[in-house]
């Protein structure tokens, strides 16, 4: 089993939007950054301590936490981190974990660790350094790739982009593409022979035609100009199916994209108040979390204050949102969380609901801190 969050999975008959109202979750102290569904787990890391359990108990959980998919309760995985967890992948019995921290369960780990998917979640052997922060990871059957904002892993150049062997564990020697600015998302094609990339970069293995996101070979790390997309706004997440990429961004307010496997647009970009920060497919829609208020069919400006809003009437939608993935016209989906900042995660639970993490503490006007499980 290889999962990251953005991954598609089958979804509910066509035209059918997972329910807007949330059921009983566990619920966290602080923002969810990560959250990958695994069989009827959900593993979940971000920047909170504390968690608050479905029975209201309230225990330690250090930035790291799981959660049962059907009850929403808390499980006992508590492997800990001393810093913000940006990233989670999982690959077979292994929860490979990206971030800001120096320390996993209690053991000196450097932005890179891998845990055990079962029990408290036992540090395992794997052992790289990153020198600076990792914010993306996602697997294939035989490799683990890590973006971010480091420029070297274990002392060795690798320009915000790495991958490493699943059955040796090593950092592969080969696989060295490059971009010069953060990598923030990261999914492999569903041929396993591509790798898309997405971010704050402009160049991508040092071409500007494949600035904010493209795709690299899944073995060789050589640009793939096959996906010729041209994608005029930084991109902070990614989902996939077998045909379409849809990117998750912001610029001028906020963005919604989308893309055949060979770069071109399957629909005009969708244009929000705010910036997207997460992004899932479910069968035949597409669900975007961020921190905007509205959809704007009329495009966007910035106000005298520097704020940006819509140009004429705009649509609410607070913090979640859904399309039509062929079409990209929105549905009637509309949750509505409060905060700031609103959705960081967004992760699709395979036969089961569609889980979002972020700031948010109420999801329609009820309490949901954090962590919503939508189905």
């Amino acid at each position: 089993m290889l999962l990251a969050a953005g991954m598609v999975v089958a979804g509910r008959g066509a035209g059918a939007s997972v329910p807007a109202a949330p059921r009983r979750a566990a619920g966290f102290d602080g923002r969810v950054r990560a959250a990958v569904a695994v069989g009827g787990t959900i593993y979940v890391g971000g920047s909170f301590t504390r968690a608050t359990d479905v029975d209201g108990r309230v225990v330690t959980r250090n930035r790291l936490a799981a959660v049962d998919a059907a009850s929403g309760a808390l499980l006992a995985w508590n492997p800990g981190a001393d810093k913000t967890v940006y990233a989670i992948a999982v690959s077979g019995t292994t929860v490979y974990l990206g971030g800001d921290f120096t320390r996993v369960g209690g053991v000196a780990r450097t932005r890179l660790a891998a845990v055990s998917s079962g029990g408290a979640g036992a540090v395992l052997a794997w052992n790289h350094r990153a020198d600076k922060q990792v914010r993306a990871l996602a697997a294939s059957s035989s490799r683990l790739y890590a973006g971010g904002l480091f420029a070297a892993v274990d002392g060795t150049a690798r320009p915000r982009l790495a991958a490493f062997s699943l059955s040796s564990g090593a950092l592969d020697g080969g696989w060295r593409p490059s971009a010069d600015g953060p990598v923030h998302a990261l999914r492999v094609g569903f041929s396993g022979t591509r790798v898309y990339v997405a971010g704050l970069f402009t160049e991508l293995g040092g071409d500007p035609a494949h600035a904010y996101a493209g795709a690299v070979d899944a073995a060789s790390g050589a640009v793939d100009t096959g996906f010729a997309a041209r994608v005029g706004f930084p991109i902070h997440a990614l989902a996939t199916t077998a045909t379409s990429v849809y990117g998750a961004g912001d610029g001028l307010g906020g963005q919604l994209g989308a893309w055949t496997t060979a770069g071109a647009a399957k629909f005009p970009t969708l244009e929000i108040d705010g910036g997207g920060q997460a992004i899932a497919v479910i069968g035949p829609e597409v669900y975007l979390g961020g921190h905007f208020d509205n959809i704007c069919p009329g495009g966007i400006h910035q106000d005298g204050a520097g704020r940006s809003v819509c140009t004429g009437a705009g649509t609410s939608r607070r913090k979640l949102l859904s399309v039509d993935a062929a079409s990209g016209r929105p549905t009637a989906w509309n949750p509505s969380a409060n905060s700031a900042l609103g959705v960081f995660a967004l992760a699709p639970v395979p036969g089961g609901p569609l889980v979002a993490g972020g700031d948010f503490t109420q999801v329609g006007g009820a309490a949901n801190r954090r962590l919503a499980l939508f189905g």
